[in-house]
């Protein structure tokens, strides 16, 4: 965000000086599709970061979007349709590839050995958080709307959901995955998918800060030290956060996690709506949401509870690759971001006409 890239390449790498070395950057850069990612932005990202991580000479990484309107708002995944529409032998290729690819960034951000920064601000959802939320210093702008939104496109919260959502306190990543509810910066930092918050006035200021630290070749070192630059970040800027609902709301939300079926939590946030008409929207997006979508998320869930992030991208990597073989995402994409009518035709059309077999299918390749 502290700059204008006039580059036509989807990602921008630089790097900053610093003592002992430099900080590489990376910029996405479509700020017209407020940064979706593509399979070509994936590949140059994994390409670059592993050039990085066996560069001496580069001691961190510097993680933003060049859009002020969003740092990422998640996969082209009408990209990935589009493909399948025009049928053909080779109609899953692209797709099957830009998935696979793009976890295979999620999990070498996830296990980085250097601090990797990542900045937050406006639109972050989907594929936007699988970047962002891997990172081991997470900051988050004012304005944000972050979110996994996949139920009313019929997918998955995919992208290493199964991680982080189900180490959401209170099971609350069950209300997450199941609504797309909209978080501000204050539930992020409560949901512990982000660490910190900073207005964006600020960030150039603290880009200063960060580059005028004394960097060591140690990388144990300097994770020590950006930890302390986050901490002096947070100090500056607790006053600016907003209210999180997610915190004001959080008993409501934990009793009506701990139903174990779709069909419970959809009908428990019914019933807290005619209470409280902030349930309203989640308790909507729920049953507005692909059926088969949403039973399969809550399954996925269930089997990722105690897997590490390599065994959930792995799972992730299966359901992907059903996803676009079964009808509702291709459903989903048409209605939400190709023709926009916003009048997906559900197959099947409800919660009760879901068999488990048809959910098995989606883990089963």
């Amino acid at each position: 965000m502290s700059h204008d890239p006039v580059s036509e390449s989807p990602v921008l790498f630089d790097t900053w000086p610093v003592a002992q070395g430099v900080i590489g950057r990376i910029t996405l850069n479509r700020p017209r599709q407020l940064n979706a990612l593509n399979l070509e932005m994936c590949e140059l990202m994994l390409a670059q970061l592993q050039r990085w991580s066996s560069d001496d000479q580069v001691l961190a990484v510097w993680l933003e979007g060049a859009s002020e309107k969003g740092f990422c708002a998640g996969g082209d995944v009408a990209q990935v349709v589009r493909r399948v529409r025009e049928g053909g032998e080779q109609r899953f290729q692209y797709g099957d590839k830009f998935f696979s690819t793009e976890y295979q960034l999620n999990l070498l951000i996830h296990e980085y050995r250097k601090p990797i920064i990542s900045v937050s601000h406006g639109v972050n959802m989907g594929g936007g958080l699988g970047l962002s939320v891997g990172a081991s210093h997470r900051l988050v702008c004012e304005r944000s709307k972050l979110a996994m939104p996949e139920i009313h496109i019929g997918l998955f919260p995919d992208v290493g959901g199964g991680w982080f959502l189900n180490r959401v306190p209170g099971g609350l990543g069950k209300i997450l995955a199941l609504t797309g509810l909209v978080m501000n910066e204050a539930d992020a930092i409560f949901a512990g998918l982000a660490d910190c918050f900073i207005d964006s006035e600020d960030l150039v200021q603290a880009q200063s800060r960060l580059l005028a630290l004394p960097w060591t070749p140690l990388v144990s070192a300097n994770h020590y030290l950006v930890d302390g630059w986050m901490r002096s970040i947070a100090r500056r800027h607790a006053a600016g956060l907003p209210e999180s609902p997610l915190r004001m709301y959080f008993d409501a939300l934990r009793f009506i996690a701990q139903f174990n079926e779709v069909a419970g939590i959809r009908d428990a946030l019914l019933a807290a709506a005619e209470d409280d008409p902030w349930f309203a929207a989640p308790a909507k997006a729920l049953a507005q949401g692909s059926p088969t979508a949403a039973r399969v998320s809550l399954e996925y869930l269930r089997r990722t509870r105690q897997m590490s992030i390599a065994e959930v991208l792995r799972l992730d990597a299966v359901l992907a690759y059903q996803y676009p073989r079964h009808l509702d995402f291709i459903e989903g994409v048409r209605a939400l971001l190709i023709d926009k009518d916003k009048q997906p035709r559900w197959s099947p059309a409800s919660l009760e006409e879901v068999s488990d077999t048809l959910v098995e299918e989606h883990f089963t390749r």
